[in-house]
């Protein structure tokens, strides 16, 4: 870091300052005479997990185990109960195998201790004078990240009808021809393909469309290895679609969701946020196990208000546990997502609900950095499709759609009683 440590620095504010300053994936090592810490970047894009028993911490488990290990202590019963053959993962520190935590970020390992400290947020965030000045900052970071990472002359940026991907672009605009985009062409994903297709023709972008493959039994066994049998899902299937990256930067849209609060439906600042509530909130099974290491997680943060509270979730229950922990999944590919930073976070967590509620802070740094890309809707087509593809969803998957439809109900309903109030 270039600055002198003794027993008098604050080493909490010393790591904030020079080291969370940092953008991308890392991991930081701290050794000084009297502290030995692990700290992962500012979503924990890089995973660690630990063993405090045996004082080992390393990228993914079967690093810690020996195969016959790793095999006695997979917890096959919390994996069944998580869901993790469907959509479930494992959050708030749990991993497949007893006794195997992961470290989330916002948490630094103490390597004397094995014990995990919080060391962010250190209180409420602030919210900011000035909302342009906020989206100026999260615009401005994520370009000068995304124009490192091209000079390197191997990246390749995801291209999509999402929001996250259209923020990108909009970031690179003073050199969004050189770019090397990419769209993967798998089922069900015909929105992005004809939107990124349509992006790339209006604004001169070079656009690639990977076809989609699907691993064989022996290809996905090994995706689960890598990541510790933590995750399944579509990545698992399709990972073979991406391999012509490999060798590459892949430059993803991962951190966007922070701003748009994306676990805040039905919830304002004072609405009351329990453990249960954060797991039906995720979408997991109500596992006493996984009730009961939510409810360790939530006790601290019990003074924050009710969103920041579900922001801080998001990040460290999901994002750290489920995104991050596919970290080591291609191991050819480095992966970089430039929206995820200290200083983005902190810029996204300072706006107000009003300006954050219905995408605001993605649509804001659009509308700064490239308001023509809004002319293109994002996530539908903006025409009949979009109910052929919502009948679509809905056959495939009905519990969703009504669950969908429910959420949204409750939504409007709870709109409806606020205008009668007032």
């Amino acid at each position: 870091m270039g600055v002198g440590v003794d027993e008098a620095t604050n080493l909490d504010e010393l790591i904030e300052e020079h080291i969370y300053r940092y953008t991308g994936s890392f991991i930081f090592v701290l050794e000084t005479g009297n502290a030995r810490r692990i700290y992962l970047d500012a979503n924990g894009s890089k995973s660690l997990v630990y063993d405090p028993a045996a004082g080992a911490a390393a990228a993914t488990t079967p690093l810690l185990l020996e195969a016959s290990d790793y095999a006695r202590r997979f917890d096959a019963e919390l994996y069944r109960g998580l869901t993790v053959e469907q959509d479930g993962w494992f959050p708030a520190g749990l991993t497949a195998h007893t006794g195997i935590r992961r470290l989330m970020c916002n948490h630094y390992l103490d390597l004397d201790t094995m014990q995990t400290v919080r060391h962010w947020p250190v209180g409420p965030i602030a919210e900011a004078k000035d909302f342009d000045q906020a989206v100026t900052s999260i615009v401005d970071e994520t370009r000068r990240t995304i124009r490192a990472i091209h000079r390197t002359g191997i990246s390749t940026m995801a291209l999509t009808a999402g929001n996250e991907t259209r923020l990108l672009l909009g970031c690179c605009r003073d050199f969004a021809g050189e770019v090397d985009f990419m769209t993967v062409n798998a089922p069900g994903a015909e929105l992005d393909v004809t939107r990124a297709g349509e992006l790339a023709r209006k604004f001169g972008l070079k656009r690639r469309l990977l076809a989609y493959l699907e691993a064989d039994a022996a290809g996905m066994e090994a995706w689960q290895m890598r990541v510790g049998h933590c995750i399944t899902g579509s990545n698992m299937t399709m990972h073979p679609s991406v391999e012509p990256l490999n060798g590459r930067i892949f430059i993803g849209g991962l951190g966007g969701e922070i701003g748009r609060g994306f676990l805040w439906l039905n919830s304002e600042e004072g609405t009351e946020i329990d453990a249960s509530g954060i797991v039906t909130r995720l979408k997991l099974p109500q596992h006493p196990t996984l009730l009961r290491e939510v409810e360790e997680w939530l006790q601290p943060l019990k003074h924050y208000n009710s969103l920041l509270l579900l922001d801080i979730a998001y990040m460290e229950l999901r994002m750290s546990c489920w995104a991050f922990a596919q970290s080591y999944a291609a191991p050819l590919q480095l992966e970089v997502n430039p929206l995820v930073s200290r200083k983005n976070y902190a810029a996204m967590l300072s706006l107000p609900p009003s300006v954050r509620r219905n995408n605001g802070v993605i649509l804001r740094c659009i509308r700064q950095s490239w308001p023509e890309l809004l002319s293109l809707p994002i996530n539908r087509y903006g025409d009949w499709r979009d109910k052929m593809r919502m009948a679509r969803d809905a056959m495939g998957d009905p519990r969703r759609a009504i669950r969908k439809i429910r959420q949204l109900g409750t939504v409007k309903l709870g709109r409806m009683l606020a205008r009668r109030a007032s």
